[in-house]
């Protein structure tokens, strides 16, 4: 019945999908009031560009993030979200003349990425060098486990079923 749309035969699940959509059109929002320069009513906010991948172990999670103090980001995992907040702060106000046009942020942002799998509370790790925040999130042993399932005929199913009784 939904099969082309929600992707129903490729194990698609709406509502992941639905968030994930949401965030590309968030960020191409973005992209294109920054092309435009400022729309009156909307703030286009900051938002750090992430990549996050997987060791046998841990999780890890890269974000750019120049220009800030190390103090001024708080890192969280709630639930199976991971959650960066921060404040870019400027420098020094000043009146400036014949400014063309000045794209850097400054004030709070926040970024929720959801985690993949399971991870531990304790061990979780943050270093930031060079305007990259990097974070170690050690998987949970859940998460690392792996269970090898045979796949069976119906016929060899039959067979086992009758034998145990």
């Amino acid at each position: 019945m939904f099969g082309g749309f929600f992707g129903r035969n490729r194990g698609f699940d709406p509502f992941e999908d639905f968030f994930r959509i949401s965030k590309e059109m968030e960020r191409m929002l973005a992209e294109l009031t920054r092309s435009f320069g400022e729309v009156p009513g909307f703030e286009v906010g900051f938002e750090p560009r992430v990549e996050m991948y997987e060791t046998p172990d841990e999780l890890v999670v890269r974000a750019e993030m120049p220009g800030l103090d190390k103090d001024s980001i708080d890192v969280r995992v709630r639930g199976n979200h991971l959650i960066i907040k921060g404040v870019k702060k400027q420098e020094q106000k000043e009146e400036k003349e014949n400014v063309f046009f000045s794209e850097s942020f400054y004030g709070e942002f926040q970024r929720i990425i959801p985690l993949p799998v399971e991870v531990k509370e304790d061990g979780i790790e943050a270093t930031y060098d060079k305007g990259i925040l990097e974070i170690r999130l050690p998987k949970a042993e859940t998460a690392k486990k792996e269970v090898k399932i045979i796949v069976k005929e119906p016929e060899e199913k039959e067979k086992e079923d009758n034998e145990k009784e």
